[in-house]
């Protein structure tokens, strides 16, 4: 068991790391006064291109010819956005409306692409490719839709609500990825080299540039943890329920509705929930919210904890 936990974290140390160093390399420069304000432009830049390029990648790419129970989309899916939606009613409750739909979004998006592919890969094996591309395609809808729905919900006056609902649907660059991606991969068809490279050479830049803009908005973030303005507990308190509660969740519905004689699909699926907060929150919430401190903090502090929380849970599973 001691063997077997240290084996898991140092395969989650070698994903961990390389995150770490570019977040680092953020913050040193957004310090240093190079990048002033150039947070803002480079998650416009994952947003409207990188991330979009991403997600169409993965889609027309995904294995094909092999199938999936349905209750296994029921858990990825459904448990997701009901741990989500419990706690942006807790922090409702709490009196935290102002950033109850940060801390639903950081407690519920994982980070999937970057961070749970590799180590299910290094965890589970080849075997579970299928399951954890389809796995985290409706663990990513969840967020891509509901979360400009909820940031749309906030606007009163009419004509800012219908720009916010274009902006959550018709004009959301995810959406349309996913959609047209959808359509190239049902019918079968082959991306020409000419337009799959730049999409694939975009898709490339996700990790690094999300990263690096996350640290350079940790920089104010740790500024506001020193001035009070955001409690260090409650960003601790968020990161405990992303990489504890909601992948325990995620495992007792998995056991009770999904069948799975080989343990792969529950490995997948608790190893996705049991990601840190993906650094995709932190573009939602600084395109939609216009502040993402908060939520940069909990990738942070998450990625952080995760070294723990992730080997212990891929050491349950496995």
């Amino acid at each position: 068991m001691v063997a077997g936990i240290g084996r898991v974290m140092l395969e989650v140390l070698a994903v961990v790391v390389p995150l770490y160093l570019l977040i680092v390399a953020g913050l040193l420069a957004g310090r240093s006064g190079v990048f002033r304000g150039a947070d803002a432009s480079l998650n416009s830049f994952v947003y409207w291109f990188a991330l979009p390029a991403f997600l169409f990648d993965s889609i027309v790419n995904a294995p094909s010819g092999a199938s999936l129970p349905q209750s296994f989309f029921v858990v990825a899916f459904g448990v997701t956005f009901l741990f989500s939606a419990l706690v942006y009613l807790g922090a409702r409750l709490m009196k935290l409306r102002s950033v109850a739909g940060q801390l639903s979004i950081s407690a519920g998006y994982g980070n999937v692409a970057y961070f749970a592919y590799p180590v299910i890969l290094s965890v589970v094996g080849p075997e579970a490719t299928l399951a954890m591309v389809l796995g985290s395609m409706a663990h990513n809808l969840v967020f891509m839709i509901g979360y400009p729905a909820l940031a749309s919900a906030g606007h009163a006056d009419p004509a800012r609500l219908r720009q916010a609902l274009l902006k959550a649907g018709p004009k959301n660059p995810m959406i349309v990825s996913v959609v047209l991606a959808t359509i190239v991969y049902a019918l079968g068809w082959e991306v020409p080299q000419v337009l799959s490279t730049p999409i694939e050479l975009l898709s490339r830049a996700v990790i690094p540039v999300a990263l690096f803009a996350v640290g350079l908005a940790l920089g104010p973030a740790l500024k506001a943890f020193s001035n009070g303005g955001y409690s260090i507990v409650g960003v601790l308190i968020v990161s405990i329920l992303k990489l504890v509660a909601f992948p325990l969740l995620t495992w007792g519905a998995t056991r009770l509705l999904v069948p799975d004689p080989t343990g792969t699909l529950t490995a997948v699926l608790v190893l996705i929930a049991a990601m840190p907060t993906g650094v995709t929150s932190f573009t939602l919430s600084q395109e939609f919210d216009g502040d993402g401190r908060i939520v940069a903090a909990i990738v942070a502090l998450s990625t952080l904890l995760a070294l723990v929380t992730v080997s212990a849970f891929g050491v349950l599973v496995v």
